[in-house]
């Protein structure tokens, strides 16, 4: 019998036994079939090679998955056979009708392989993979690709795409082949290929299009995928290339076809869905600053996905529409992650749109309406749910489906976000706790199965929210193991955001209670000369610049500022608690970042307590604060920096402050009269200037008059009593005015 008919005869038993052949029997005929191909020369085996290839059928049925398989020596035999033909089909040679069939058949079967990849054959099939021969193949073929457009005419485009696949699957969730030093230079050049006039030119045509050929899947599909998946080491920057490629011109196609989106097909849909996807890579991990440009043009975008969400709210829906509306909430729910681009969507009043749409479509369309409105719901929003507890369940039902599912770990890093969006808001952080969210939490927070920065550090986060819940806090408080946990993470965890969410949960547990105390009575006897700080800076980390300028002027016109321009790698809660104990002033700096902090909570909610001289600043234009910061800074006098420019602002700031700092120094000087001498009336005193605001929220107020007898009953408060009631030595605190907390000048 001749090597071919032996050859033939193993594929035949392969493929009529796949299911029924154990692994020593697939191997014995894997060795036969080695054996007479060392014996056939190149080229006669290409047909052999691909009878093979198309005898092996890889899914769930058989023991391909299994490492000892993937490692026979034929698949070595295949893959060096498919760079042998990718080289001459790359530099123009003359394919055989054998080669060419083995090309395609080749790259399917590695296609399918990197489906079926598994912890136990992921390390050989990595091997057989990312092999530097056929990576510097097929970065040759990609850069003539994106240089040329070469290629693009030959359907043998489909070889290349397939076996970009298979790397692609290969690699998909695992960061240590992502970050492999060889796929570098691939990623490189299919970037270009994105950001190639070829690609952009096929992507316009996309309306007119039924179907794609192969190097238009290649281009839309395939490369977009390879991107989009990347999680490693340099996908901020390769997000930031592709965005100054590919934002504008999108932009621009975008608004010129919007308004004919019903006529859009799946398609288009798709493309649009996939360009989007390699474009925008916002959140807590990239501090890029977006160019007023990017800005303007995202904008444009979210106008264009709220004017599809809001016609199809008033419309009768199908399946195309329902994917249409999942698209545009899903990279809407993208650009909230970006700070100015999330305070744009919030000023659209979308959150009613989004109620509309709620119950249409499908769990995974529900969970990006979920998401979005975790981000830009009011305290005000809230209040007006018909079923506000539906929002906390949603999530919790989300959290407990993907928590022990290793596939679905970016939903869970997104449910996270999404959870330290919402935990802000009192109503759903208690409804959270009565779902039973806080063991799921502390799961996340300290099995270590999940990830340090991207699962328990959120978690974490979300946890020391919690703790301005009291039956959470009481809660935690009498859970000893976590707490033992957290004493151990303190010590032994390796990254700065872990330990500080951990020491600021140890903070609120068990230290915070004690230094409020202790500080309530060192308040009492503190005087201005014996601040070491004249004001402490309260801001969150999105605000910095404006927060650093102010701090800078601050400095020049000689104020001691305390200001962590650390902030995730610098001082701890016991530091900041010092700060804040010893600080005249404390600047509140908010904007919605500030009140989404739970250490910026934490902050406001010490300096609250001991009854700091808090003076609110906003960050932001046409910000108001609500909940919690709006109960902290309720009844104070607002600088607004956005809309009073930052001089005149600065100046008014400036003023204020100079103002309090006299009237606590006459305060202090009539206190010490006072006392020594409790007989002597204000006749005998320096009036002093004190304010509060009236019914309409100015301050309107000076305490003058001669019918009454100053009281000092601590730093920030003093007693006005009427002169009938002197006699009764004053006890009963007549009324309050917080003249620390809202000068005159403000």
């Amino acid at each position: 019998m001749s090597g071919s008919s032996i050859i033939d005869q193993q594929c035949l038993i392969i493929k009529e036994h796949e299911i029924s052949c154990n692994i020593e029997q697939l191997k014995k005929c894997f060795d036969t079939i080695v054996s007479e191909l060392n014996k056939i020369k190149f080229p006669i085996n290409i047909k052999a090679i691909q009878k093979i290839s198309t005898s092996i059928t890889i899914d769930d049925t058989n023991p391909y998955n299994q490492s000892d398989i993937v490692n026979h020596p034929l698949f070595i035999i295949i893959r060096d056979c498919f760079i042998n033909i990718l080289h001459q089909w790359r530099t123009d040679q003359r394919l055989e009708q054998s080669s060419r069939t083995a090309f395609s058949e080749v790259a399917v079967m590695f296609a399918i392989i990197g489906d079926y990849v598994t912890d136990i054959n992921v390390n050989v099939v990595k091997q057989l993979l990312i092999y530097k021969p056929l990576i510097d193949e097929l970065n040759e073929c990609l850069m003539e690709i994106a240089t040329h457009g070469k290629y693009l005419q030959d359907f043998q485009i489909d070889a290349v795409d397939f076996m970009i696949r298979a790397i692609h699957r290969l690699s998909r969730r695992r960061l240590e082949i992502q970050n492999d030093a060889l796929l570098g230079p691939l990623l490189d050049v299919i970037v270009k290929c994105v950001c190639s006039p070829f690609f952009f030119n096929i992507f316009m045509q996309i309306t007119e299009l039924k179907d794609l050929n192969e190097a238009q899947t290649f281009l839309l599909n395939t490369c977009t995928d390879y991107i989009a998946w990347y999680e490693g080491n340099r996908r901020h920057a390769i997000y930031s290339v592709i965005r100054t490629a590919l934002l504008k011109p999108f932009t621009q196609w975008f608004q010129s076809h919007v308004a004919t989106f019903q006529q859009w097909n799946e398609l288009t849909n798709n493309a649009i869905d996939k360009q989007c996807a390699i474009m925008f890579d916002f959140g807590f991990e990239n501090d890029e600053m977006l160019s007023s440009d990017t800005c303007d043009d995202c904008k444009k975008l979210i106008d264009g996905f709220i004017f599809i969400l809001s016609s199809l709210s008033n419309s009768t829906t199908n399946t195309s529409s329902i994917d249409l509306i999942g698209i545009c909430m899903f990279h809407l729910y993208a650009m909230t992650l970006e700070q100015n681009l999330l305070d744009y969507i919030k000023s659209r009043q979308l959150s009613a749109i989004l109620l509309k749409l709620i119950d249409i479509g499908n769990e995974e369309m529900q969970f990006n309406a979920y998401r979005i409105l975790a981000s830009i719901m009011t305290e005000q929003d809230i209040k007006m749910l018909a079923n506000p507890s539906k929002i906390a369940n949603v999530f919790f039902t989300f959290l407990v489906e993907v928590i022990d599912n290793s596939r679905k770990i970016r939903r869970l890093r997104n449910l996270l976000r999404c959870l330290k969006s919402l935990v802000q808001h009192d109503q759903i952080k208690e409804d959270l706790i009565k779902e039973g969210i806080l063991p799921q939490l502390i799961r996340c927070a300290t099995e270590i199965k999940f990830d340090p920065l991207k699962e328990q550090q959120p978690a974490l986060e979300i946890l020391l929210a919690m703790t301005f819940n009291s039956a959470a806090a009481t809660s935690l408080k009498q859970n000893s193991q976590f707490i033992s946990h957290l004493k151990t993470l303190l010590i032994s965890s390796p990254e700065q955001g872990v330990r500080r969410a951990v020491e600021g949960l140890i903070w609120k547990l068990e230290k915070e209670d004690t230094a409020t105390a202790n500080s309530a009575i060192k308040s009492t006897t503190q005087s201005a000369i014996s601040y070491k700080y004249d004001i402490m800076l309260s801001y969150s980390h999105s605000d910095k610049d404006l927060c650093y300028r102010l701090h800078d002027r601050l400095t020049n016109d000689h104020f001691r500022v305390w200001l962590d321009r650390e902030q995730m790698h610098g001082a701890t809660m016991v530091a900041m608690a010092d700060a804040i104990e010893n600080s005249q002033f404390v600047l509140i700096c908010m904007s919605d970042a500030y009140k989404q902090s739970a250490y910026c909570q934490s902050e406001a909610h010490y300096a609250y307590e001991r009854r700091c001289h808090l003076i609110p600043i906003i960050m932001k234009p046409n910000y108001r604060p609500d909940g919690w910061l709006g109960f902290t800074v309720s009844g104070k006098i607002y600088v607004d920096f956005p809309k009073l420019g930052f001089d005149q602002a600065y100046l008014k700031l400036k003023n204020g402050i100079n103002q309090q700092r006299k009237n606590f120094q006459q305060l202090t000087k009539n206190q010490d009269q006072l006392r020594s001498d409790p007989s002597i009336t204000e006749t005998h005193l320096t009036p002093i200037e004190m304010t509060s605001n009236n019914s309409d929220g100015q301050l309107s107020i000076k305490m003058c008059e001669l019918t009454t007898l100053y009281r000092f009953v601590d730093k920030g408060t003093c007693d006005i009593v009427p002169k009938h009631q002197q006699s009764e030595q004053s006890s009963a605190r007549i009324c309050q005015y917080e003249w620390t907390y809202a000068p005159s000048s403000l």
